[in-house]
């Protein structure tokens, strides 16, 4: 990935979690982060889905020759499905580093390594 769009995901991720806490109290336990994670998550995987079956409906459009028009609309629903599909990973990557802030344990083992990681 490059380097400009990663530091720019992590600025998105960054101020997802700052909306996150300024709207929600940090996570009261394990249990709750990982029930907020995984609602995120298959929110991504519906968005993923969506996206892999408007992919296949190209496909199929473009060896049928369909028209420009009706590939125009396809493709553009392809760009929509995955803005949405990046807000859900964006959110899920939040969401997983307030699971770490929320947790005194895993904050310090986060501060001694150093941060997020690739």
């Amino acid at each position: 990935m490059a380097d400009v769009v990663k530091r720019d995901i992590y600025n998105l991720v960054e101020k997802e979690l700052e909306n996150a806490n300024a709207n929600f109290p940090l996570f009261a336990s394990n249990h709750e982060a990982f029930a907020v994670l995984l609602e995120e998550v298959e929110e991504a995987k519906e968005e993923a889905l969506n996206l892999e079956i408007i992919t296949n409906n190209i496909w199929i459009g473009t060896k049928e020759g369909h028209s420009a028009e009706a590939l125009h609309e396809q493709y553009t629903e392809a760009y929509r499905a995955a803005l949405r599909l990046a807000v859900e990973a964006v959110q899920c990557a939040a969401m997983a580093r307030k699971g770490i802030v929320s947790n005194i344990e895993m904050r310090q083992i986060d501060r001694l390594e150093g941060g997020p990681h690739e």
